[in-house]
């Protein structure tokens, strides 16, 4: 098993007062967070705790029992009209950033907090590039099976890889842009303002990771616990990753230490890095003796280490690593997604189909898990549910050549061979390198009868260093003689 480690960094404005519109009409959204208690002085404390200033995020985490706890009660933008009468009550006149009075609840007793959402800012309109969730490394497969059958492939991203645009107001897409936004305010020193854009992809996202872990970060700087200078190291690092920066990126990472001594946060990263580039060993000496002696109950750096470990062929020791960082944040979607990675590599389809199915639940916007989700499918002979995953993967990301590929070779499979070269066509639109699209659409015109195309297609793939199947290969062969006639 091979897997490459890749920082795969998501992204992107500012803190407006304004005064809290009227909440009436039935198509109103309010971007709100939620804390539920079962004791009432407890409540009581945590509302005074709120209104002097304390972080609500914080607070849930670590006393809510309410469904959203694990994520800071951030709820993001639901209808005004369809929460409780209680709650409206509550909400009405309550200005953004602070804590509404204690409710009595059948679940305890409960506290509401709405967070602003000013309208798009003209540089958030500007940041159109997208990126995935941080900390996630992802691996292209194909099968090794001689034949002129197409093969499927997982997916492979490196860093600062663009999306192509959704739609534009596409919730998760409008988060990414406002994180990208509040890295930008960081480099600037501008700690509020980053705090707000983070705040708002929360609440476009609820599940946008980088914006939790840049939030809590910020909020750290905010309040001294974190030197300024680390924070804007780390963003300038960050910055890079998006850019395809790499050398630069890791440099700034490993200057947050000499910033800020107990700042963890540039190592995690760096040694990220660091494994990517074949230094495992200084990764993961980075990682245990810096990383988790400051920061022991970090997942992340966990997830990290059971990549390398799955780098180095040691599967055993990946799992119990991801296994980790599960025990250590149920929530976390990237160490359930690697873990159903390395239970497709063993084809272990059960385990594999869970664990993609649980990474979505928690990030319903992951594009990969719901490729290899369809990859699943169509190995478990589901091929009905694998073009619906494959379908929705590519209605998140368009530009995703994997999950085009992956349709097309469903589409030859049914013998729909015209709509499977279009999916080629598509996923070589996207990367006109990617050799398993050339390859398989070889295979779809041979099957059409198509040889001059077929030869061509080949020719490419075997031209870009992809190994065509050799049964595909000595079907094409009779008719490079004729060509050549």
């Amino acid at each position: 098993m091979k897997l490459r480690l890749a920082t795969i960094l998501s992204l992107a404005v500012l803190l407006l007062a304004f005064t809290l519109p009227a909440l009436a009409q039935s198509d109103e959204k309010v971007d709100l967070g939620i804390i539920t208690v079962k004791q009432k002085d407890l409540a009581n404390q945590l509302a005074g705790e709120l209104a002097k200033g304390a972080s609500f995020e914080t607070l849930a985490k670590r006393n809510s029992v309410g469904p959203a706890s694990f994520r800071g009660g951030r709820l993001g933008k639901v209808p005004y009209a369809r929460l409780r009468s209680e709650y409206r009550a509550a909400l009405e006149g309550l200005a953004p950033g602070k804590p509404s009075k204690v409710i009595p609840t059948e679940e305890g007793y409960t506290i509401l907090m709405r967070f602003d959402q000013p309208g798009e800012t003209k540089s958030e309109a500007a940041a159109d590039t997208g990126f995935k969730g941080f900390g996630q490394s992802n691996t292209r497969f194909t099968t090794n099976e001689p034949s002129m059958d197409t093969s499927p492939v997982a997916p492979e991203i490196s860093p600062g890889a663009p999306m192509q645009k959704s739609e534009p107001d596409a919730p998760y897409l409008a988060a990414r842009r406002k994180v990208l936004s509040g890295v930008e305010d960081l480099i600037a020193g501008k700690l509020k303002q980053a705090e707000s854009n983070f705040s708002q992809a929360l609440g476009d996202n609820p599940r946008e990771d980088s914006a939790v872990f840049l939030l809590e970060m910020t909020r750290q700087g905010i309040n001294g616990k974190v030197k300024t200078k680390a924070i804007k190291l780390f963003a300038e690092g960050f910055l890079a990753i998006t850019e395809n920066n790499g050398a630069v990126a890791l440099q700034k990472f490993l200057e947050c230490k000499k910033a800020d001594t107990g700042f963890w946060q540039g190592e995690l990263f760096a040694a990220n890095m660091l494994a990517g580039q074949g230094q495992r060993d200084e990764a993961k000496r980075i990682i245990e003796k810096e990383v988790l002696a400051r920061n022991p109950s970090s997942a992340r750096a966990y997830v990290t280490l059971g990549l390398m470990a799955a780098d180095e062929n040691l599967p055993n020791k990946a799992r119990e690593y991801l296994e980790r960082a599960v025990q250590l944040n149920p929530e976390f979607a990237q160490a359930h997604y690697q873990l159903g990675m390395m239970a497709l590599y063993d084809r272990d389809f059960k385990t594999a189909e869970r664990q993609f199915k649980q990474t979505i639940a928690l990030d319903p916007f992951n594009d990969q898990a719901c490729n290899n989700l369809g990859l699943v499918y169509l190995y478990t002979k589901r091929p009905n549910e694998a073009e619906k995953m494959y379908k929705k993967a590519l209605s998140l990301n368009p530009g995703y050549p994997d999950a085009h590929v992956n349709l097309g070779n469903l589409y030859v499979a049914q013998k729909k061979l015209n709509l499977a070269v279009d999916e080629y066509v598509k996923a070589l639109a996207v990367d006109p390198k990617f050799g398993p699209a050339y390859s398989n659409m070889a295979g779809a015109y041979a099957l059409k009868g198509d040889w001059t195309e077929a030869i061509t297609a080949a020719d490419k793939a075997l031209e870009l260093g992809y190994q065509v199947p050799q049964g595909l290969l000595d079907a094409i062969a009779p008719h490079r003689t004729k060509k050549a006639k």
